[in-house]
């Protein structure tokens, strides 16, 4: 009962949210090109749902395949960093310094260099999830029980072994908490290169509906953002309970 309740607490919460808005915005008479209520961007999103889903799909696109990258390439990094305490501090303030430079800085410059298709977008997604699955796996593999490690060298385990079967058996749980945290800037990088080179996606249709002054449009891309992050970081929080069922209680924003 206490998990049903917990589960529905979220939902609760939002129906009261999107219910004041709403009534704030008929009691007050609110315009709708300054806000838009609940009704009105449903309403709009079942006028072009065509369109919509067109959007929707290629900012996915782009979300599943930079995550993708952003994963291998930082627990690669991140293997590389725990098994060399030179590598990691000649590599790790250099990760540091990068995540300074705020990433729509540097995305017009990666449109000049790779021009503006997909490719340019796809870094910048790279780049924005990157960061936290390094830290995070790094953390991982180094929080082992020495003594285990002790134990292994012991029975002559080569470090290998020791990699497959006991640090990265450790680092799963901090690994999934990083695919937790990149999913969620995944999908604020795609926005990001799309704001600034893109002929279709959500980024690109809030800007250009920004542009337009079409208020209902913008709310509708913002809406469907957000459906599409909680669906992804939930898909990777029910990866988690599935592959580490006993993980499932220190997992941060478990159920």
């Amino acid at each position: 009962m206490r998990e049903l309740i917990d589960r529905l607490l979220p939902v609760l919460f939002f129906a009261v949210l999107m219910a004041a808005w709403q009534i704030a915005c008929n009691v007050f008479d609110v315009p709708e090109f300054l806000l838009p209520s609940p009704l009105a961007i449903v309403k709009k999103i079942g006028e072009v749902p065509e369109r919509l889903l067109l959007h929707t799909l290629t900012t996915l696109r782009e979300v599943v395949i930079g995550f993708a990258a952003a994963c291998a390439g930082g627990i690669l990094l991140a293997s590389f960093t725990a098994q060399s305490r030179i590598f990691g501090r000649t590599v790790f303030p250099m990760l540091v310094m990068s995540q300074t430079v705020p990433t729509i800085a540097i995305a017009p410059v990666l449109v000049i260099w790779f021009g503006p298709g997909d490719v340019a977008r796809l870094i910048v997604v790279f780049l924005i999830a990157f960061f936290p699955m390094v830290v995070n796996t790094t953390a991982g593999l180094l929080r082992v029980n020495q003594e285990l490690i002790d134990l292994a060298r012991g029975l002559n385990a080569s470090r290998w072994k020791i990699f497959t079967k006991i640090r990265m058996p450790n680092a799963l749980p901090h690994i999934f908490t990083g695919m937790r945290i990149s999913i969620a800037l995944s999908v604020i990088g795609a926005v990001v290169a799309e704001f600034v080179a893109a002929e279709q996606g959500l980024g690109y249709l809030i800007f250009s509906a920004n542009t337009n002054l079409d208020t209902k449009l913008v709310f509708a891309g913002v809406v469907l953002l957000a459906i599409m992050g909680i669906i992804l970081f939930q898909a990777v929080r029910t990866a988690q309970h599935l592959m580490l069922p006993w993980a499932r209680e220190s997992a941060p924003g478990g159920p």
